[in-house]
């Protein structure tokens, strides 16, 4: 008799836990499913705010607390009123394209700046229990906004002849020419108190057997087994110290030792090359961002005015 008085009060225990989950549950998805800002036709639920806070704080690398919660969530809602703001015009103007290299250039530029690739920002992500199409779609929402001012207002934007050349000549006067080396390079060891008898030693060396052979003979550099050589590098692949070494160098000529903070560089100048300025490069990129510089100030004309028109409901 007690024996089935434990049982049936066991399985009483289950019937209300499982009813107790279950109920648990069901106000869970509710509460994650709630509106919490209607944007026209178009909701924002409690768990859309929840996963905007999650990517403010990924992208922004800062975590979520009682600090600062108040402020994320803040900006998670405007950044969510805004979004759907564009959708409804996109919409509307049945905007479907977009530059997708533009999507690829975000993605890339968004890992390397949590330092990372593309894959470990997936990894980040679902760390979060986000997902990587999620940030995509994000981003495609403000490049399909793009299109549709670049659509709506191209042939509108005049620009001042007069302001236009006088910043492709400023642009052009700061622009400097491009300058390529041909290097050789002799690298060794620093050593505690012998450097200038060893670095004596490599010059007399270079005298007597050429600077090649004694790459080959001293230079603990990779570059050692091609007699020095390093190739053609652009000058803004250089270090400060060794530019400044070898700027003035005539052809053939070889710098003085440049210390650097666990060895020491000889370089030998090969060759150089020079590229003049392309004014036409400028011109365009000059152009180009002054047009753009109109289309922002446009596309935040355009998004003023529908501010003002559709509906926003916080409930």
């Amino acid at each position: 008799m007690h024996l089935l008085l434990r049982l049936n009060n066991k399985k009483i225990l289950l019937f209300f836990l499982l009813v107790f989950l279950f109920n648990f549950t069901k106000v869970n998805s509710n509460i994650k499913n709630s509106v919490v800002v209607s944007v026209g036709n178009l909701p924002i639920t409690y768990l859309d705010l929840i996963k905007e806070m999650k990517l403010i704080s990924l992208l922004n690398n800062i975590a979520v607390d009682s600090s600062n919660r108040e402020t994320i969530k803040s900006v998670a809602v405007q950044g969510l009123i805004t979004r759907k703001i564009k959708e409804i015009e996109i919409k509307k103007f049945k905007v479907k394209n977009f530059n997708k290299k533009d999507l690829e250039n975000l993605i890339v530029r968004t890992s390397k700046n949590l330092g990372t690739n593309e894959s470990g920002l997936e990894k980040l992500l679902v760390q979060q229990n986000l997902k990587l199409e999620s940030l995509e779609e994000r981003f495609k929402t403000d490049l399909k906004w793009n299109t549709l001012i670049f659509q709506l207002y191209n042939n509108k934007v005049v620009l001042n002849t007069n302001e236009l050349e006088n910043k492709i000549r400023a642009e052009i006067e700061k622009t400097n020419e491009k300058r390529m080396f041909l290097l050789s390079e002799i690298e060794i060891n620093k050593a505690n108190e012998n450097n200038k008898s060893i670095l004596d030693k490599i010059f007399n060396n270079i005298k007597d057997e050429g600077f090649e052979k004694t790459a080959k003979k001293f230079s603990i550099s990779n570059s050692s087994e091609y007699g020095g050589n390093i190739g053609w590098i652009n000058q803004n692949n250089l270090s400060k110290e060794i530019y400044e070494s070898i700027k003035l160098l005539k052809t053939e000529e070889i710098s003085r030792p440049i210390f650097l903070d666990e060895t020491i560089v000889i370089i030998k100048k090969i060759g150089e090359k020079k590229y003049g300025k392309d004014i036409e490069k400028i011109k365009d990129r000059v152009v180009r961002q002054e047009k753009e510089k109109k289309l922002q100030m446009f596309s935040k004309a355009h998004y003023s005015k529908l501010e003002k028109t559709i509906q926003i409901s916080f409930l």
